[in-house]
């Protein structure tokens, strides 16, 4: 079935040599079915892409990820242990506390709207053609497919639009904090911009009391501060700086890695504010960083198992922006440079 299907798009793509290119951004409904898979979901990737960004949009209260993935040549990515993906989906998210759901791609499962980027190691590559995936969940039902598709054009520009959730915060953009996230990004040859400071007073969201391993969920506190500026047109990152996280919580994304659209409950970063202009830099880096593309260097779930990050150039113990220090890895540099919120100059 799903070959008949890929070739009617082939025949259907290539029936002239006028046709347009394919689009850059998709938006396709498929429905998890009993089993714990979608059908096939065919998609034509064009020539001279960045990297491939898929946002699974679901019901709040389901888990979601990749049943299977494919690009041009069809080669199978994934590749999910035997059986339905359900009950293994619910144990490294609710009990592990992980959500790294096993298979051959590294892919970080999520409440309501999961995120994957690919590539996300200089070892892979996005071939042109006909891909194909399978979204993978814990509940039956609909769900919508968005595929971003970003031109490989150079892009490395990062806008960040700051806003101050609170009347009494002081203005966290200061030179000696965006000079530091500039030199910390700058690592990765990412150049960052600031759409300036917006302050965003009597909400109440100004300390966030909840949070939730391994990601926050649909209905947190941290989930409703992108609702603020859901209207707004700006390019770029969103940065929410608060009075107060819970204990021990310095910042968090609202995803590894986050759905680059805005509207989403999950587009945006958390920080607290109050610290020294060079450690809110390193923390709004380290948040950034992981809507962007990173995980941490090294996670530990529950059970005490260790789960590294992707990448073969990373060291747990060293210096590195992902483990509270602040340098940046080749290998995290390329995959900084993937993202479809990076911009040309």
């Amino acid at each position: 079935m799903r070959r008949a299907l890929i070739c009617l798009l082939v025949l259907a793509c290539g029936c002239s040599e006028d046709a347009p290119p394919p689009p850059r951004e998709l938006v396709l409904e498929t429905a998890v079915g009993a089993e714990g898979v979608s059908a096939d979901v065919a998609f034509e990737i064009p020539e001279g892409t960045r990297s491939i960004t898929i946002v699974v949009q679901g019901a709040d209260d389901a888990l979601y990820a990749l049943g299977a993935f494919a690009l041009g040549d069809q080669a199978e990515l994934v590749h999910l242990p035997a059986g339905a993906p359900g009950p293994a989906m619910q144990m490294t998210y609710e009990q592990e506390q992980i959500g790294q759901l096993a298979g051959d791609l590294y892919q970080s499962i999520r409440l309501g709207t999961f995120t994957h980027v690919y590539p996300y190691r200089p070892d892979q590559n996005v071939i042109a053609g006909t891909g194909f995936l399978r979204v993978a969940s814990n509940r039956s039902g609909p769900v919508t497919v968005r595929i971003l598709m970003p031109e490989d054009d150079g892009a490395n520009v990062l806008p960040l639009n700051l806003y101050v959730v609170s009347d009494t915060l002081a203005d966290p953009n200061t030179p000696e904090f965006r000079s530091e996230v500039t030199r910390l990004f700058a690592q990765a040859n990412v150049v960052v911009t600031f759409n300036g400071v917006e302050r965003i007073p009597g909400t109440a969201l100004e300390r966030i009391t909840d949070f939730s391993e391994p990601q926050e969920a649909p209905t947190s506190m941290s989930a409703m501060l992108p609702g603020l500026v859901a209207d707004r047109m700006a390019t770029g990152l969103d940065i929410f700086f608060v009075e107060g996280l819970p204990a021990g919580v310095g910042g968090l994304a609202l995803g590894t890695p986050g759905p680059p659209i805005r509207g989403s409950y999950y587009f945006g970063v958390v920080v607290r504010g109050g610290f020294p202009a060079a450690e809110l830099a390193r923390i709004t880096a380290h948040e950034a960083g992981h809507f962007l593309a990173l995980q941490h260097v090294l996670n530990r779930g529950i059970s005490g198992r260790t789960y590294p990050d992707p990448l073969d150039d990373t060291t747990p113990g060293a210096d590195n922006l992902m483990e509270g220090g602040t340098l940046l890895t080749p290998h995290q540099a390329f995959a900084l440079s993937r993202s479809a919120l990076l911009i040309t100059p």
